[in-house]
């Protein structure tokens, strides 16, 4: 599905999570389903991004969408679906950064990117969007730490370590290994042991620390 510029004025993206990680509540459908109930038109959200990964249309991108209140206007809105932060999966934030990129590039990286909860009394989306995407505080899309790991610094890192940086490694570490862990930018016990199982396998010190040799190994 690729992305066409709306003639409507854009300036900012906003990100929602469904409030479910139900299988059944995983479509588009159920939350147009949930909107019309509650007397909208249509659903509110412009995508809507499955746990496989897969993108669903929702409602036209030409129509102001209804999922920020009193911040519609100039604004796309995107929901994932999932509720508990851990079981978001890679799948869907490979399409949400996919997706975010090719929009920005759209607008010639003019847009800024936000959670719902920035506007909002509510705490969503329930996953860490600002790391996921590589947002500064303003909500530029500038470091991208999965689709543009080159701009990520390259720190020393260790259990508990959290940040665009741990989102890097987790991105790299999935590559290498073929493995399905969350990039959530929490270095945490999963991490560790995917660092440890690394190391291993390229001759490491395997201590689950990751220096400067490990991110050789890593980026090569």
């Amino acid at each position: 599905m690729d992305f066409s510029k709306p003639k409507r004025p854009v300036d900012r993206v906003f990100l929602h999570c469904s409030a479910s990680d139900s299988e059944a509540h995983d479509n588009i459908e159920t939350m147009r389903r949930w909107h019309l109930e509650r007397g909208w038109r249509d659903v509110g959200y412009h995508y809507f991004i499955r746990k496989s990964g897969e993108l669903e249309a929702g409602r036209s991108l030409e129509e102001v969408p209804a999922a920020q209140q009193g911040h519609n206007t100039g604004s796309i809105a995107i929901c994932l679906h999932g509720l508990k932060q851990e079981k978001f999966t890679k799948a869907q934030f490979d399409r949400l950064i996919a997706l975010c990129r090719e929009i920005d590039k759209a607008y010639e990286n003019q847009l800024t990117f936000h959670g719902h909860c920035e506007v909002s009394a509510k705490t969503f989306p329930a996953f860490d969007y600002k790391t996921v995407l590589g947002l500064t505080e303003s909500g530029d899309r500038k470091n991208a730490p999965a689709s543009e790991p080159q701009r990520v610094e390259q720190p020393i890192l260790e259990l508990t370590a959290k940040g665009a940086a741990v989102a890097h490694l987790q991105a790299l570490l999935n590559e290498k290994l073929q493995i399905d862990l969350t990039i959530d930018g929490h270095f945490g016990q999963l991490t560790k042991a995917a660092v440890i199982s690394f190391q291993r396998k390229k001759g490491l010190i395997d201590d689950g620390t990751v220096g400067r040799r490990t991110w050789e190994e890593l980026l090569a």
